[in-house]
């Protein structure tokens, strides 16, 4: 059995006692050497100084304001950081930050109202001038109904020798169409109207019988729509040439009903073109006869199998792809070796994006060196894989499509994924749910070609009932047949 441990002495307590009396005394002295800095940092920037020392203790001497001289802040303190404009209240504390208010902007008015008495109500006197106390703007749209202009022509007989003359009906071309009566800056307001808020012809013409007191029959939308499609079949054609010399080019395309039946809008998307077409075939034909049989630029498109037939070099869409694999993973959510091989692609892809970032500076061949190695790496990896595994599909797609992953890496102008033609052929898909497609065959053509105006000027920044406006004064153009759209 151990024995009790001995305790200390009188003589071994009186000796710590002491010893701890000395480090309090030491604490109370550096205590009261920080609390003096600390008053002098707080001085130097306005904010109230801190309590004094402790009682009992005693300051460093030289140290404190009766000093006259300022002490600069020791290591371990953050200089100041000079504030402008800091707003204080009484006592020297700065007040605190207040939220922004929601002002409102003022506009430049075009009528002002002046609201002041015109005779004192004490004695009756006049007054005049003052100064401003309160001010409110109201902002309204003005009622402009449609303007209805006639131009007459007048025969007059001379009073003195009795010849006869009449007046001539001025060239009106830059104005309205021939046979018409409907202006030109009205058929681009409906063209816009129609394409680029997508509104049913219904809609469109409540809106102009509201707003404006317009009245046109649809028949009379249908005519003025269609007759901006005419004038713009130049331009659309530019486009098109202009998509065909493109060194890249989206495509891609989307179910539409014409007539209650089932056919496809295809689109070729650049970086300033958006051209589309309806066609009733799916067929890889339509894709080599919009892009033209000579393309020899980069076709970047999804894993469709008629895309196959295009020719030249072709980038797959990594966003479908990924998509994909995370739908596969969502099914599986307990597969190990899934969810691996998942990652790796993942990372590869990434890896991919961060060198092609930097491929503007490289020479091609290092670039066309790159691409070859990711395309073996991912190929690799897919060939790693068992036969009989979730992803066993999507590895024999990189087996089949494996040259066309990483043309990105090789030419810094393609696009890694399908992005541009999935948003270029989204306003046509709302368009579709809203008003279920057209009607005629003329119809779906004047559709296409307007949007395929629109969307290329929204590409551009150009205001679509400028652009309108241009093409529709340009020639004289024949009246068309009218067509439902």
């Amino acid at each position: 059995m151990a024995g009790k441990a001995q305790r200390p002495g009188y003589d071994a307590l009186a000796g710590q006692v002491a010893e701890l009396r000395e480090q309090v005394r030491a604490l109370k002295t550096e205590n009261a050497r920080l609390r003096t800095e600390m008053a002098e940092l707080r001085r130097g920037d306005g904010t109230p100084v801190a309590a004094g020392p402790t009682v009992g203790s005693e300051p460093e001497p030289g140290s404190g304001s009766g000093s006259g001289q300022r002490k600069s802040p020791p290591r371990w303190a953050k200089a100041n950081v000079a504030k402008a404009h800091v707003v204080r209240v009484a006592g020297g504390r700065p007040r605190a930050p207040r939220a922004p208010v929601p002002g409102r902007r003022r506009e430049v008015p075009t009528q002002r109202l002046i609201h002041a008495p015109s005779a004192c109500p004490q004695c009756a006197a006049a007054l005049d001038r003052g100064r401003v106390v309160g001010r409110r703007q109201v902002l309204e749209l003005p009622v402009a109904p449609v303007e209805v202009i006639e131009h007459v022509v007048l025969e007059r007989r001379c009073r003195r020798c009795g010849h006869v003359c009449r007046g001539a009906m001025p060239e009106l071309s830059a104005q309205v169409g021939a046979h018409r009566r409907v202006s030109w800056r009205i058929v681009a307001l409906v063209a816009a109207l129609r394409t680029t808020l997508r509104l049913p012809i219904r809609q469109l013409q409540w809106l102009l019988a509201t707003a404006w007191g317009l009245r046109l029959s649809t028949g009379a939308l249908c005519g003025l729509l269609d007759e901006a499609a005419r004038a713009g079949r130049p331009a659309a054609a530019a486009l098109l040439a202009e998509a065909r010399a493109s060194p890249a080019a989206h495509v891609d395309e989307t179910g539409w009903r014409q007539d209650g039946r089932n056919g496809w809008v295809w689109t070729v998307t650049t970086p300033t073109t958006r051209v589309f077409r309806f066609v009733a075939s799916r067929a890889g034909a339509v894709a080599r006869d919009l892009l033209g049989t000579d393309y020899e630029g980069v076709v970047v498109s999804d894993f469709y199998t008629a895309y196959d037939q295009l020719d030249g070099r072709h980038q797959r869409c990594w966003a479908h792809f990924l998509r994909e694999v995370h739908e596969l993973k969502a099914q599986h959510p307990d597969h190990a070796g899934l969810h691996t091989w998942a990652t790796a692609v993942h990372a590869r892809y990434e890896q991919a994006v961060a060198w092609a970032a930097t491929a503007q500076t490289r020479h091609l061949p290092e670039r066309e060196a790159a691409r070859l190695g990711f395309e073996r790496a991912l190929l690799a990896r897919c060939r790693a894989e068992p036969a009989r595994v979730p992803h066993a599909a999507l590895c024999q797609r990189v087996e089949r499509y494996h040259a066309e992953f990483f043309t990105f890496v090789a030419e810094p102008d393609v696009s890694p994924t399908n992005n541009a033609a999935e948003r270029a052929l989204r306003p046509l898909v709302i368009a579709r749910k809203i008003s279920g497609g057209t009607r005629s065959a003329r119809g779906s053509q004047t559709r296409m070609r307007l949007q395929t105006l629109v969307a290329s000027w929204d590409l551009r920044g150009l205001d679509p009932i400028a652009e309108f406006l241009t093409l529709l004064r340009a020639p004289s153009l024949p009246t068309p047949e009218l067509a439902p759209v």
